[in-house]
This record gives structure tokens, sequence and C-alpha cells, in this order.
């Protein structure tokens, strides 16, 4: 009877919720500093979902992180986030993305 039973739960696992495959996610993504040196942007080429541009923005105790809005993402047409540093006079130290599925 034990074989029996845990070859009926090994045959359910798979079928439980979350055991499903990986969802794909946004792909092939960039991001780097805008031409006016205080933003930043990001974009995926292809994948479902949606992305964000970060800035790393400089503050007087340091730094701070930044983030545009999420900007779904469409294979062939250019969806592009841009984030704003809010001290325009100041460069951002650094660019990167965030991304989340559809």
């Amino acid at each position: 009877m034990a074989l029996v039973t845990a070859a009926t739960v090994a045959a359910l696992v798979p079928l439980a919720p979350g055991t499903a495959l990986a969802e794909p996610v946004p792909s092939g993504c960039r991001s780097g500093f805008y031409y006016q040196n205080y933003k930043t942007w990001a974009s995926c080429a292809s994948g479902p979902g949606y992305v964000r541009a970060i800035a790393t923005c400089p503050t007087s105790s340091g730094s701070t992180k930044v983030y545009g809005p999420w900007v779904w993402v469409q294979s062939g047409i250019a969806g592009q986030s841009v984030a704003t540093c809010p001290n325009h006079s100041r460069k951002a130290l650094a660019h990167s993305w965030g991304i989340k599925k559809y």
C-alpha cells in the first residue's frame, strides 16, 4: 500500500499549483545614461512583461535610487522607461533596469 500511495502522490505533484514551468520574462534588456546626464533609460527587446529604468542619484548624504515608470515590452516596438534624478544639476551615478512578468 505504501508503494501505491507514494506513486499516486508523485503523479499528482506536477499538477499542483505553482509547479508549472517558469513563464518567460522580458529579455534583451539594456540601460544607459540619457543624453541629459541626470536621466537614465531602460528598454527590453522582447518577452511578455514590463521594464522600468533605475537611476542611482547623488544626494548630500550619499545616493538614492529613483525609478522610472513601468513600460510594456512589445517585440518590435521600442518602449522606453526614463528615470530622472531630482537635482538636474548633478549627473546620475549609475543606471540599471527592473523587470516584471505580465
